[in-house]
């Protein structure tokens, strides 16, 4: 599948149509915990693909001023903003997460259902582009699936073999485990990450 199919006509179309079996309807346990075990809240922060936003909110409810949105759907971005009312419009970003500017830069890359719904194609492409916009000792943590699907996709899964291969080259893998907090439907089917920027 070419990344044009999956552009912002297809997700806002999945929203319509509520094919969002990706949206737990409230923040993950497993990037619960991270948000909650971070003494440093001057993080800058990324999460791509928010979705309608469970993660950004948290944070953001919780200290961290400088999170910021990203999706390419304006659907997702509309809900979003009207269940977070008080978030900064200017850490919205609407856009292709491949087209972020060369000039923004992160200590954090949280992967929650954003990595799994790009092409495959597109994945040396990911690991590249957020080894551009992380900062020195940068890290990108959060959920990756431990799973093949048996659909087309998206979703689209993958193993632990296939991730060791994609990201040594530019980052340090400090953990790539099962996850013991992922919700029930996915247990021992998603990995815990932490990847640090080389």
């Amino acid at each position: 599948m070419k990344r044009d199919s999956l552009n912002e006509n297809f997700w806002n179309n999945r929203y319509l149509d509520n094919d969002t079996g990706w949206d737990l309807g409230a923040i993950s346990p497993a990037i619960k915990k991270w948000f909650d075990t971070k003494k440093n809240k001057d993080l800058q922060i990324l999460i791509p693909g928010a979705g309608k936003g469970h993660e950004v909110k948290y944070g953001f409810d919780h200290g961290f001023n400088s999170i910021h949105y990203l999706d390419i759907s304006s659907r997702a971005v509309t809900f979003f903003k009207d269940n977070c009312t008080n978030f900064p419009k200017e850490q919205i970003l609407i856009s292709d997460f491949f087209d972020l500017k060369k000039d923004l830069f992160f200590d954090v890359v949280i992967e929650q259902t954003f990595f799994c719904a790009i092409s495959p194609v597109l994945r040396k492409s990911y690991v590249k582009k957020t080894h551009e916009i992380l900062k020195e000792n940068g890290c990108i943590i959060g959920l990756l699936f431990n799973k093949k699907f048996d659909n087309q996709g998206p979703p689209f899964g993958g193993f632990y073999e296939e991730y060791i291969e994609l990201f040594s080259d530019l980052f340090i893998i400090e953990k790539l485990e099962n996850s013991v907090r992922s919700v029930h439907p996915r247990k021992e089917n998603e990995f815990w990450i932490k990847m640090r920027k080389k």
